[in-house]
């Protein structure tokens, strides 16, 4: 990207910078995107793209393309896929990039996230001549660099988590069982009561006594509650993206109190929401009293609304839920 000396007037190309809270949800408006000289360089206001880690998004508008950058001004490198979606004031899709693409994003250097245009002159006639870039973030790896004098290979923290690992896949020292079907997942009660609020008030207020080494499982499957016991013990979460296991390990760490992992779960639901799902997601939320991911839900209906109204799953939504009425007022509502 060339930058050009331009004087750009506060009211050509300003930038609007909106995150969604608790997610990586990047909404930024270019007004007057006609006005805006080629070649001159549009940088908006830093934001947190994670923690310690903050970045610009940089625009430029050349004779045949546009340009849609991230600039990392931390120290770290940062690996990331994106979503972006540019559309107009109606929030008529223009143009979208959806794919698994792995971005590097390193100190001070811009990285264009957006594809190529079919045509790049229909952006100088939008209505209200505003442009809306909406930009979902998937943080896959964070390295933080650093100055050490003294390199040391051993990581305390991971020999820990491997050590923990060790307790739980070893059954000869579990002090209780998790029955789940035919299965057991062999635990220990130190682990789960301190990990769980669900488990300590279970242990604390005797509703098992103390001989009892065993719980039966009936509401999740075996694969969500080994990943939940794996969490407590190791804070590991390999969660692959396929929705319903998902949604099955998000409830049960809904049920479990386990509040982190439920916070990582709804990141992905929601990072992996679409235009047939977002409903499913919005009255997971709601059931579960999640008022952070229902707000990222209603977001995602109210910004293509013209896409989600005319699935098979809004549809179903509109005549059997009760929140059809909230939903439509959210949408209505001013930004």
């Amino acid at each position: 990207m060339a930058k050009k000396d331009a004087e750009i007037g506060s009211d050509i190309g300003e930038f609007g910078i909106q995150i969604i809270k608790n997610s990586r949800q990047i909404i930024t408006e270019i007004r007057h995107i006609s006005k805006v000289p080629l070649n001159a360089l549009l940088i908006s206001p830093g934001f947190h793209l994670a923690s310690n880690c903050t970045a610009n998004i940089l625009f430029q508008k050349a004779s045949k393309e546009l340009f849609v950058c991230i600039c990392n001004k931390s120290d770290a490198e940062i690996k990331i896929r994106r979503t972006i979606i540019l559309s107009d004031c109606h929030h008529r899709k223009l143009h979208e990039e959806r794919d698994g693409k792995i971005f590097l994003l390193e100190k001070d250097k811009a990285v264009d996230i957006l594809g190529r245009l079919n045509d790049r002159r229909s952006f100088d006639s939008l209505p209200s001549d505003l442009l809306i870039i909406d930009i979902w973030i998937h943080i896959k790896e964070i390295v933080r660099k650093g100055l050490n004098l003294f390199v040391c290979d051993a990581d305390p923290g991971k020999k820990l988590k491997e050590d923990f690992k060790t307790m739980l896949v070893n059954p000869i020292n579990s002090d209780v069982t998790l029955q789940v079907g035919s299965k057991r997942i062999p635990a220990h009660w130190s682990i789960l009561c301190s990990r769980s609020p669900y488990f300590k008030r279970m242990f604390d207020s005797g509703m098992l006594k103390r001989v009892q080494t065993s719980i039966t499982i009936t509401d999740f499957p075996l694969c969500t509650m080994k990943a939940l016991v794996e969490f407590l013990y190791t804070a590991n979460f390999n969660q692959k993206d396929d929705l319903q296991e998902l949604f099955d390990l998000y409830q049960a760490a809904n049920k479990y109190e386990v509040m982190d992992l439920r916070t990582l779960c709804g990141s992905r639901i929601i990072n992996n929401a679409t235009t047939d799902n977002v409903c499913k997601i919005l009255q997971l939320a709601h059931r579960l009293n999640d008022k952070a991911l229902k707000t990222q839900a209603m977001e995602l209906i109210k910004l293509h609304s013209d896409d989600v109204f005319q699935t098979e799953g809004w549809k179903n939504f509109e005549a059997n839920e009760p929140l059809v009425a909230e939903v439509f007022n959210f949408c209505l509502q001013k930004n």
